[in-house]
């Protein structure tokens, strides 16, 4: 039942609003939820979209890296159920002549990995390593952790990286492709690395900034382990239950199919059906186009243009798959099970690129993949024998030279699997059911603009400063979302920083005394 009197409305229950409601609760805050769907957690949520209900994908969002140990630790999820399985080995390779390559958290595995494919590299991928784990030992120390609170300046940054030349290179400017190829020189190596500079982005191997996507991505702790990785116990859409089940304890409400209509700044919020919500306080989990639109006539000029000049349209298309058994990779080795790991399927640096320039062009070009098979950790997400696996693939364009995407959906997905089929010929002849999700697909199905997963790009122009604020210019109003510091991803101390701005305000006298009430108009 609603109760008079909130403090604070929440538009949108994705994990990073459902932190924030988590917080202002625990603060003493009223706090109200309003989600437009009939489930919770926006990117980061569950599906069982097949007959066999035995099957529960994970749509959008598919393992945890980057999810903050503040927020986990702070909030308490593990009590509410959140529990991982750490992916180990977490990447498998394999390439055109039968080999793979397979890496592991172990550095001493991983130099003898390398050392078998080529002994002149074994050196500078070792380099290689480690210089993206000094970037992430100098922004992400306990003592001063650049993702939580304000975002940090570039001289800040600067500072924090001792200054380094190389390190300032990766983190602001160079391409993934000339970061690898510096430092390792076999094709195989550069081929199962170079992607990684590339997920969820709208960029080619070879366009500048892509390196700071793998130093982001590199960037978190999970369970202690630097730059570790694990599928979420039950599926990526049980951190949003976790934070939901945090936020209710504290008192907060959370509300399903009920879809905000506008944001009135220092009055609250108004429903589709014409309802009034009164609240003092606003936070918009929504992307910054879809705030802006609920904002209407009350955002400012710096902000429309802010948010016409956010670049956010998506790159990826997903199928997920339910199998009747796992696929089987011809260079597979008797030590290895690859899909254990998170399968890389690629090509050469630079047939990705050429990917990517068709893509530009509004041609489909899914060449570069990333697979997912939850089930080789977690048997609970699949019926008894049964397996789940993920295809996260680009390139897809969202905005097509030809034809639309409802025409070539399926013909697309089909490429993206034929990508596979190179290393698992048997890929199409395990599945028994798909959903595929082109990027106007995840538009639809979890909200985010231009199905870009990040809710805009994670490219250096458009982080760290460059991101937007927790506080607008509009009174009373916050956002929360990926769009914010410190970026896209589950991470969720996106809404552990907007309720820490919030509150600040608050205790600051900023507050402003409205009605909190509910009613209809």
């Amino acid at each position: 039942m609603l109760r008079r009197g909130w403090d604070a409305v929440i538009v949108g229950a994705g994990h990073n609003g459902l932190t924030c409601a988590a917080y202002l609760a625990r603060a003493g805050m009223r706090v109200l939820v309003l989600e437009a769907r009939d489930r919770i957690g926006g990117a980061c949520t569950l599906e069982r979209p097949f007959d066999d209900t035995g099957y529960v994908i994970s749509p959008c969002a598919y393992v945890v890296g980057l999810l903050h140990p503040l927020v986990v630790e702070e909030l308490a999820l593990r009590s509410h159920g959140y529990a991982v399985h750490p992916i180990d080995p977490h990447l498998w390779c394999p390439f055109d002549d039968g080999s793979s390559l397979t890496l592991w958290d172990d550095s001493a595995r991983n130099r003898a990995e390398v050392a078998a494919i080529s002994p002149r590299d074994v050196d500078g991928f070792a380099r290689y390593e480690h210089l993206f784990a000094r970037i992430r030992q100098a922004l992400r120390a306990p003592g001063h952790d650049v993702w939580v609170g304000d975002a940090p300046s570039r001289a800040q940054l600067e500072s924090l990286l001792g200054h380094d030349p190389e390190l300032i290179e990766v983190l602001f400017h160079e391409p993934i492709a000339s970061v690898v190829e510096r430092h390792v020189r076999d094709e195989r190596l550069r081929t199962a690395l170079h992607g990684q500079g590339l997920i969820g982005t709208w960029a080619g191997p070879r366009d500048a900034g892509t390196a700071a996507i793998h130093a982001m991505h590199s960037m978190g702790t999970l369970d202690g382990r630097a730059g570790g990785w694990g599928f979420v116990h039950g599926g990526m859409g049980n951190i949003s239950m976790a934070l939901a089940a945090a936020a209710e304890a504290s008192g907060a409400v959370i509300l399903r199919g009920t879809p905000v209509a506008a944001i009135v700044p220092g009055d609250g919020v108004q429903l589709d059906d014409g309802t009034r919500v009164r609240a003092t306080r606003v936070v918009s989990n929504a992307d910054p186009r879809t705030t802006l639109e609920l904002c209407g006539e009350h955002a400012g000029r710096d902000f429309r243009e802010r948010v016409d000049g956010w670049r956010m349209r998506g790159p990826v298309i997903k199928v997920n798959c339910a199998l009747s058994r796992l696929p089987r990779f011809t260079a597979a080795r008797d030590d290895v099970a690859p899909q254990q790991a998170m399968v890389t399927i690629a090509r050469s640096v630079d047939a990705t690129q050429a990917a990517f320039e068709a893509s530009r062009r509004g041609e489909p070009a899914p060449h570069w993949a990333e697979l997912y098979f939850h089930t080789a950790y977690d048997s609970s997400v699949a019926p008894p024998g049964r397996h789940v696996m993920s295809v996260f693939a680009q390139y897809a364009p969202y905005d097509l030279a030809r034809g639309s995407w409802d025409d070539i959906r399926e013909r697309v997905a089909d490429a993206a699997l034929a990508e596979v089929a190179r290393f698992a010929p048997d890929v199409a002849a395990c599945i028994l059911k798909r959903q595929v999700l082109a990027p106007p697909d995840i538009e639809a199905h979890v909200g985010l603009r231009g199905g870009h997963i990040f809710q805009g790009e994670c490219l250096p122009e458009q982080m760290w400063e460059k991101r937007f604020t927790p506080r607008t210019a509009m009174p009373g109003v916050y956002m929360c979302g990926a769009a914010t510091h410190p970026g896209g991803s589950v991470i969720a101390v996106n809404g552990r920083n907007a309720a820490m701005a919030l509150l600040a305000d608050n205790a600051s006298g900023q507050s402003m005394t409205a009605s909190a009430s509910i009613s209809s108009r």
